[in-house]
């Protein structure tokens, strides 16, 4: 006879509780699983970083240099680990010379491009291409008057060249050569070059 007001699935979890032990178990296995999925995207694939110091500017904000000696305020980006760079996109990679630093820069060469630069315009031959065509570069915020010309060089295999969108302020390609392509941690993704104001907010005022 079943007791008033007890319904039959009341029932069934006490005649065998295992039932509800294992159905719990399944749940917090899952919950754990969608847990260790989300920590492995955001640390191995889509990385975060912040942006510090001018050389990117004026299409990245660097911040201000605090007082001990670090940049605080700088843009909050997203990299995806698993893109491979192509010419134009933004990378965050480890310097090419050892330093224990991490660099952001624009690609301005793949391997097989020939590049040269004069009085302040870039000209690039595309790997497969006959002639030179001069870059546009929309993105720079000054007229480039620093370290102006660059003689005529073809990036090897397996290396990029890139440059800071400041190049009156920027230690890149120019300086300390090519990049390694296994030195890239990651591509700048779209969406976070978007929405790097709203996600700058949104991190400094966790952060403070």
């Amino acid at each position: 006879m079943v007791e008033e007001g007890i319904s039959k699935e009341t029932m069934i979890s006490r005649r065998y509780p295992e039932r509800e032990f294992r159905s719990m178990l399944r749940f917090y296995a899952i919950l754990i699983a969608v847990f260790a999925i989300f920590i492995f995207i955001f640390t191995n694939v889509i990385i975060g970083v912040q942006v510090n110091g001018s050389s990117m500017y004026p299409t990245l904000y660097g911040g201000v240099l605090d007082s001990d000696g670090t940049y605080k305020g700088g843009d909050r980006l997203f990299v995806c680990a698993w893109d491979t760079p192509e010419r134009g996109d933004i990378i965050v990679f480890h310097h090419p010379k050892g330093k224990d630093t991490e660099l952001i820069k624009r690609v301005i060469a793949l391997p097989g491009d020939t590049i040269y630069a004069d009085y302040g315009v870039l000209y690039r031959k595309e790997k497969g291409e006959e002639e030179f065509s001069v870059v546009p570069e929309s993105y720079l915020g000054e007229v480039w008057t620093r370290d102006t010309h660059i003689e005529e060089t073809t990036v090897p295999e397996g290396m990029l060249f890139v440059m800071g969108d400041n190049r009156n302020n920027s230690e890149d390609s120019r300086k300390f050569g090519f990049v390694p392509q296994e030195n890239v941690i990651g591509v700048v993704t779209d969406w976070s070059l978007r929405w790097k104001d709203i996600l700058s907010k949104i991190f400094g005022f966790f952060n403070r």
